[in-house]
């Protein structure tokens, strides 16, 4: 039997100019950050932007962006929470606070599912999805659910990173979703082991952020965040990738 969800999903999409996944297969490489504070760099360029946590063993956008779990508002359709003029969230967390969230495969699936067919996004410039770490359902069900997604991959440039990494970019190869850019998070010297990275599967290298040590000082506080050096690197690298050109939608 077909799930009706599916076909609401592109419904609920249809208002949505572009979708980008920050993804990354390694854990740690500050991926969160990056969706985060990209969100709020391009809503600081008047910009429409939607994020999407859908890390639902560590949801953390939202204690990122400064916002109090709550269950959203209901108007035809799940509404998400508003972060700043130009920025809304959705995220598990909405849902489960802090409590955790032990799901199985296919509950995995299924959750993804529900909550792409329940959230009322609205016109977007672009809605920016934070992936958990590693190759598994989430990136298998994205990749089916929204053919249009593009892939940002985020690594530092450490060797046990781009390793793992390189594993994620084939997979993504395979599977024939378009990687708009790599960005090199957490750099605090040479970004070239992911400029290299990049070169060797044929993606655009978009740009390297460098390690901005009070940038933990600054979580929690959206101002201070779309103020940051991290900021106005991931900006840069945003254009680079092409994502930051005017994309909106009619509803």
């Amino acid at each position: 039997m077909i799930d009706p969800r599916g076909a609401v999903v592109g419904r609920r999409l249809a208002g949505v100019g572009r979708v980008a996944a920050f993804c990354s297969a390694k854990g740690g490489v500050g991926k969160t950050l990056c969706t985060t504070v990209a969100g709020l760099a391009l809503a600081g360029q008047g910009k429409k932007v939607g994020i999407l946590d859908l890390d639902f063993q560590g949801s953390s956008a939202h204690v990122f962006l400064g916002v109090a779990p709550r269950f959203p508002e209901e108007e035809k359709g799940l509404v998400p929470l508003e972060v700043t003029d130009g920025l809304c969230l959705m995220s598990a967390a909405a849902f489960a606070g802090n409590r955790a969230l032990a799901l199985r495969g296919p509950e995995v699936s299924d959750a993804i599912l529900e909550l792409l067919a329940v959230t009322q996004w609205g016109v977007l410039d672009l809605l920016l999805i934070d992936m958990p770490p590693g190759i598994g359902e989430e990136v298998l069900d994205i990749g089916r659910l929204i053919p249009r997604m593009e892939a940002l991959v985020v690594s530092t440039p450490s060797s046990a990173s781009t390793a793992v990494v390189e594993r994620l970019l084939a997979f993504l190869a395979e599977m024939r979703i378009v990687v708009a850019g790599v960005i090199a998070n957490m750099v605090r010297g040479d970004a070239e082991p992911v400029r290299e990275m990049a070169r060797r599967f044929s993606v655009p290298f978009a740009g390297e952020v460098d390690f901005e040590p009070c940038i933990e000082d600054a979580l929690g506080f959206p101002q201070r965040l779309a103020k940051s050096r991290t900021a106005a690197a991931l900006l840069t690298a945003l254009h680079a990738a092409d994502l930051a050109r005017e994309t909106r939608r009619k509803a």
